[in-house]
């Protein structure tokens, strides 16, 4: 069980556990005024719970999952929430999603372990709920930022993450679909490694002043020298920790 401020977090059936990369990016996405949000790939529903304390009382969140058991490990973390009313929760898979209305904002956190290839053992141990959990075989890039090019409102954003190393990858492959990525967030374990991981802010818009190659970048050291969360972190994630 992982507890929050405002909310607790049952995850004993869902294959993915809530994990440092979920806190950040549901720490950094911000629904502002956004009426219409969903939350793809929603496990235990930490994003969508997320998206509900930080969003305006009039917001629907629609929170959907591939998983049965991780859909029904969601409804029950939703309905002992604050929210019970905010959230919907659905087992169904993106591309069977009905949609009445476009979103104001899209939030992700991804399969993006590729699928296995050759002779590797690594992941012999998965069970077959944690592999699709795990791997993009159940959701690659491009068919999520096609769907977000779809449904994204005209000022809406989406937030995502993957790994640091598909960066360039991921933003080119946005642009062709007609998303801008006008705000990055690099993680780091600490600073003497570096990033790992990168989460994306993208929207049919671009800022102005910004451009391929002079967009927002902002960095996040999660430990500090001494191994304790660092500064930057508390700050980032303190409306949700109970320990800051």
């Amino acid at each position: 069980m992982f507890r929050c401020k405002q909310f607790v977090v049952n995850q004993t059936n869902c294959a993915m556990k809530v994990n440092t990369d979920s806190i950040i990016l549901g720490s950094w996405a911000k629904p502002n005024q956004g009426v219409h949000i969903l939350d793809i790939g929603t496990g235990t529903g930490i994003l969508a719970l997320m998206m509900a304390q930080q969003s305006i009382p009039s917001a629907k969140i629609t929170a959907i999952d591939i998983d049965k058991g991780a859909a029904l490990q969601a409804s029950a973390n939703v309905a002992a929430s604050p929210w019970p009313t905010k959230i919907t929760v659905q087992h169904t898979k993106l591309s069977d999603l009905a949609a009445d209305n476009a979103f104001d904002l899209i939030v992700s956190n991804p399969p993006y372990f590729e699928q296995v290839k050759g002779d590797s053992h690594a992941y012999q141990s998965q069970s077959e709920i944690r592999e699709h959990a795990r791997q993009t075989v159940s959701l690659t890039p491009v068919n999520l930022l096609s769907f977000v090019a779809e449904t994204l409102t005209r000022t809406g954003e989406f937030y995502c993450l993957y790994p640091f190393a598909r960066e360039n990858e991921i933003i080119d492959m946005a642009a062709e679909l007609g998303l801008f990525t006008n705000r990055i967030l690099r993680v780091q374990h600490d600073d003497q490694r570096g990033p790992y991981v990168t989460v994306f802010c993208m929207s049919k818009q671009q800022n102005q002043n910004q451009n391929h190659k002079h967009r927002d970048i902002e960095h996040l050291a999660i430990r500090d020298e001494a191994g304790d969360y660092s500064c930057d972190f508390k700050a980032l994630c303190r409306e949700f920790y109970l320990r800051f």
